[in-house]
């Protein structure tokens, strides 16, 4: 009888500590998947540069100080893009919705979107999607 109380004892402990170790690497699934995936969404979102003078297009507010930055960079290394501002355009906000993306700055090319403001990463998304 002390062994099969032992047996559960030791059963009860080891599948606690089997889910403990679950719920914990699960919940840093999403963090890790963001991390491999990188920060570029890839797609086809040349529907946001259609029709627009520039091959890089802007989504922000007037308010948003990331914006801000967004906006000083690409002004300061001279590339050229659409600026779609939110707060003052009903077609910029719904162009923007389309893109299901929940804060801004979002910066989309044809094929690449980056949400933040980030140099390193605008880097990147200028030197692949522009100087091609």
């Amino acid at each position: 009888m002390k062994t099969s109380i032992k047996k559960f004892i030791i059963n009860t402990l080891l599948m606690a500590a089997t889910a403990g170790v679950a719920v914990a690497i699960g919940s840093q699934l999403p963090q890790l998947y963001k991390k491999w995936q990188g920060p570029f969404k890839n797609g086809d979102f040349s529907a946001h540069i259609k029709n627009q003078n520039q091959s890089l297009t802007l989504y922000g507010t007037t308010t948003c100080p990331h914006c801000e930055s967004a906006r000083a960079y690409l002004k300061k290394n001279g590339i050229a893009y659409n600026d779609q501002i939110l707060d003052k355009s009903k077609e910029a906000e719904a162009n923007f919705k389309l893109l299901n993306e929940k804060s801004v700055p979002v910066i989309v090319s044809a094929h690449k979107l980056l949400v933040g403001f980030n140099e390193q990463e605008y880097d990147k998304l200028i030197n692949t999607e522009l100087k091609k």
